[in-house]
Parts: C-alpha cells; structure tokens; sequence
C-alpha cells in the first residue's frame, strides 16, 4: 500500500468545516482515514510537532493543515516544516508556495503576477513592505483604490480610498507594527544622532489595487477535484466588499452566465494545478476578474450548504443534485490528483466512499 502522511496542528484539527466537532471547526479524520484506505492508501496521522525529518519521505504524498492563529506565528512554524518536507522531495499537497499564500494576501498577488499577469495587470497590484515605501511611490491608475493588509479574512482589514490622502492615512493604520517602547526609543534616537537612519514603525506588509467598478457582489467557487460548487456574495449594504458579508445565495446568478463562470473558474484552477482550490470571481458586466484565491484550509459552506455540484462531463457543464459529504468530497480530490501526478493507487476509490448522490446528473438550469 502506499504510504500518506496527515498532518495535524496541535489541537488535533485538520482542514476546516462548516459545521463543529468537539467545539472545533475540523475535518472528521477518522472518515479521511477509512476513505483513504479504501483507496489502497495508507494514511498515518501526525501532529506537526511528531514529524520526523530525517529520512524516508522521498515520494510520500503529504496532506498538511494550515493556521490562521493572530500574527501567524505558529503558520511561521507550519511553513518551516512543510518547506523541509518538499526540500526532502515529499509530495506536498498542496506545494509549498501556495502555503505561503494562504492568509497571506502579499504571497498571493505575488503569484497572481505570474500565474495570471493579464489579471494582474488590470489590477494593477502594488505591494510595499513599509508605510514609508508607499509615501514615496507615485501610483499609477484611476481612484478609488482598495488598500489590504496581507493578513485577515472575511475583508477584515480592507478599505477603499477615494484619494492618496486617505491612502496614506489607511495605510499608516494597516501597516503599524511598533509598540509604546520601541516608538519611544526610535524617536529618541531620530532626535540624538544625526545620522541616524530611522527605522520604520510600520512594516507591516500590504498591498493596494485597483477598485473594480460595477461589482455589487462576488462569487465564491470551489473547486475540489472535477466537483465545482458555487454560491453568490453581495456586497455588505452601503459597501464594496462581498467578503464577510453573510448574505448568501445558492440559486441567483446575479444575471451572469453560470456556464461562462465555471469556465473561467475552470481555467483558473487548472493554472493553479491543485486539487482544491477556493476562488471569488467578480464579473463587472463585461468581463470576470479574480479577487483572491486560497489552495487549502479555506472555509467549505460554499461545498457543505450546497444542493449539488456542477462537473463537465463529455465537455458540458452538468449539474448533479448531492448532500455534500465534504470529507469523501475532499478524499476524492486527493485521490483522482495523486492517480493523474504520479504513480498509479492500488485500486480505485469506492463509489460509495465519494457519493451520496440524490439524483443522477442532469443539465444545469440555473
């Protein structure tokens, strides 16, 4: 049997759901083991903290959970690992770099400049390191403009800017990373040396972007193996940002072509290459524009609320009426990834391990 390897954080979790288990928003393991193994895969559960370096990892397929914890200090130590992992030629479900993106909005528009440069260039993207760099940049493009810090979800941190004005002073907000005592001392040794070179007080990283004009709501896609399941966002009232809204609609397409979004979100995820992948797509009325995407631990409500999927099949779009079980969803994914990346599984998974279909495929109609 082939060996894969499962990594958990330290409370036990891994991925993340809609619903709770024991008071956490986690994957049933015990369900992922036993479809696994049913796919001729051998899975071994181990915590981060258990995992040993040293040897035999060559070629072992790895499915490993992420963090969002505040300042990202234990994912600092979850990247360590991985990228040692993928450095002793493991498998790493998803690769490393799409690790680094995830809760990291920099990381991300970093990679959309070269997986998606047409996008990125509509967007006009900048990143900066230091309030300072931004006050020293000339910005080309039209206002408004949007302002992100690289960390927090569900449009935390987030704003619009009518003006370079009001740029800055969100910026300098976004990217403040001193205490009372280092401010204290820099200002100090600004007014006792003059050749001092300040250092910074707000290096906390971000990034801004063109507004997208005529967007009153997003599209969340999910992407887990050939499943596409989707769900439209509005904007919160009075408000830009579809993200953290709440306001969700499984049936209204917003007066888009459904069959042109999944399309684009074809395309999309097929440059990321992964086996999952979570993406909010605007459509301005004349063209689609991805807003971000994530490769693992993003939230599943889109999946697990959902009445169906959509999957192409003899190059349609059909639309198969299914409760979502989202841990077969997800073992099916990994699977069907590992038999098309790499050497063939055993046997193939169980039908009944990956479906609890209420209705055979059918057109979609909406």
């Amino acid at each position: 049997m082939t060996r894969i390897l499962i990594l958990t954080d330290y409370r036990g979790t891994f991925y993340s759901t809609a619903r709770t288990k024991h008071g956490l928003c986690t994957m049933d393991l015990d369900k992922i083991t036993a479809y696994l193994t049913r796919a001729g895969l051998e899975p071994e559960v181990v915590r981060f903290a258990d995992l040993d370096l040293s040897g035999g990892l060559h070629g072992v397929p790895v499915l490993y959970t992420s963090s969002e914890d505040r300042g990202l200090h234990y994912k600092s130590w979850i990247e360590d690992l991985v990228l040692a992992l993928e450095t002793a030629g493991a498998r790493i479900i998803p690769g490393y770099r799409y690790l680094r993106a995830h809760h990291n909005k920099v990381m991300m528009e970093a990679l959309r400049a070269q997986l998606f440069p047409s996008d990125a260039r509509r967007l006009g993207t900048r990143t900066f390191g230091t309030y300072e760099e931004l006050a020293t940049t000339t910005l080309d493009g039209p206002w408004p403009k949007v302002v992100k810090s690289a960390y927090g979800a569900g449009s935390q941190f987030v704003a619009r800017a009518a003006d370079r004005q009001e740029l800055l002073r969100t910026a300098r907000t976004l990217s403040r990373t001193h205490d009372r005592t280092e401010a204290v001392r820099e200002r100090g040794r600004r007014l006792l040396r003059r050749d001092h070179h300040a250092q910074s007080l707000h290096r906390q990283k971000f990034l801004v972007q063109a507004l997208v004009p005529g967007v009153n709501g997003d599209f969340k896609v999910l992407r887990m193996g050939e499943r596409y399941y989707t769900l439209y966002r509005r904007n919160r009232p009075g408000d830009f940002r579809a993200s953290g809204s709440g306001d969700f609609d499984f049936s209204d397409m917003a007066g888009v072509d459904p069959f042109a979004l999944l399309d684009y979100a074809e395309q999309i995820s097929d440059i990321l290459g992964t086996p999952l992948a979570s993406l909010d797509i605007g459509y301005d009325g004349a063209e689609f524009h991805l807003f971000e995407f994530q490769c693992l631990h993003f939230g599943t409500v889109t999946a697990e609320n959902s009445t169906g999927y959509h999957v192409r099949a003899d190059g349609q779009w059909r639309y198969v009426e299914e409760k979502c079980d989202i841990e077969a969803v997800f073992c099916e994914a990994i699977v069907g990834h590992l038999r098309r990346s790499g050497p063939a599984l055993p046997r193939p998974l169980h039908q009944a391990a990956t479906s609890t279909r209420a209705a055979t495929s059918r057109p979609s109609n909406y």
